[in-house]
């Protein structure tokens, strides 16, 4: 009985906290839309058409995800370097194990920035290619992009973009206290990128990701949705040849090219298990895809 009671109460927490911070971002998002220019002429995004969808991908999963992620990243390493006691376990959590252990925490930080991105780069072309499709078709599926968009991500694409990416460099000696701490950043930046706010960042537009950059990446594939494939750094994309930012043109087109793809959440949850019929990142640009990925990544 006490351990279902610590069970329910460490769920109420997490369902606490995802609650939390979806209201943290309400109340920014709110006030960036009245105070910036939008990037395309739509409703606000408290009056967006499918925004029920959008919330049930950013607390139902993320409440799983919690407990995967714990699993995973910090029990599964310990595991890994037989790791038992407090001690041990509490080393592990601030200094890492791994080559890059010995690091000062800020040169982690950093060294974790650009390793993930590298790495979700990766994965997110990987994504982008006929048999991975159907799953992260999901995270395309909304027509009406804003910062709500951005948890609309499968189970399969978050443990193999997302998740993967954390066990990468924790393998590599990144310490969970680093991924602890980037958390509010990372989540962050992942709405701003998804918001409708006409920001391509100017001159520091090669340096980070801006909503213009990721908004091309969410159109069809012919006129971005094959490019701007980084999370964070758009340097990735500008070494392997899939920058797109045409000058003077604002993106303005979202959602999937797939008539029989379901809305709803669970409806979309069920779609990649059921189906393997691609959508716009159909056969006829990923054979290109699956090329650049031989030679570029």
């Amino acid at each position: 009985m006490d351990a279902l009671r610590s069970l329910f109460v460490e769920f109420a927490d997490v369902t606490q906290q995802a609650l939390l911070r979806l209201a943290v971002l309400a109340a920014a998002f709110t006030l960036l839309a009245a105070c910036v220019t939008a990037c395309n002429k739509a409703p606000p995004w408290w009056r967006k058409p499918d925004l029920s969808t959008d919330l049930c991908w950013a607390v139902v999963p993320q409440l799983a995800y919690r407990y995967v992620t714990t699993f995973m990243l910090v029990f599964g390493m310990a595991a890994f370097y037989g790791l038992t006691g407090p001690d041990e376990m509490g080393g592990f959590f601030t200094q890492g194990h791994g080559p890059l252990a010995h690091l000062g925490f800020w040169p982690q930080v950093a060294l974790y920035l650009l390793g993930s991105d590298l790495v979700m780069y990766t994965t997110h072309r990987l994504f982008h290619t006929a048999r991975m499709w159907r799953f992260h078709a999901v995270h395309h599926s909304s027509e009406h992009l804003e910062w709500t968009s951005a948890s609309r991500f499968h189970p399969v694409d978050q443990i193999l973009h997302g998740i993967l990416s954390d066990v990468v460099m924790l393998l590599l000696g990144i310490p969970p206290e680093v991924l602890v701490w980037l958390m509010p950043f990372n989540v962050g930046t992942s709405a701003l990128v998804h918001a409708n706010l006409d920001w391509d960042f100017g001159p520091f537009r090669y340096v980070l990701v801006s909503p213009v950059f990721h908004r091309w990446h969410h159109t069809s594939a012919d006129r971005g949705g094959s490019s701007n494939f980084a999370g964070t750094f758009p340097l990735y994309d500008l070494v392997f040849g899939t920058f797109h930012m045409p000058a003077g043109q604002r993106p303005d087109a979202y959602g999937v090219d797939d008539p029989h793809f379901p809305s709803g959440f669970l409806r979309q949850l069920r779609y990649p298990l059921r189906s393997r019929r691609t959508a716009v990142s159909g056969s006829k640009d990923t054979e290109a895809g699956d090329t650049a990925l031989t030679h570029r990544v």
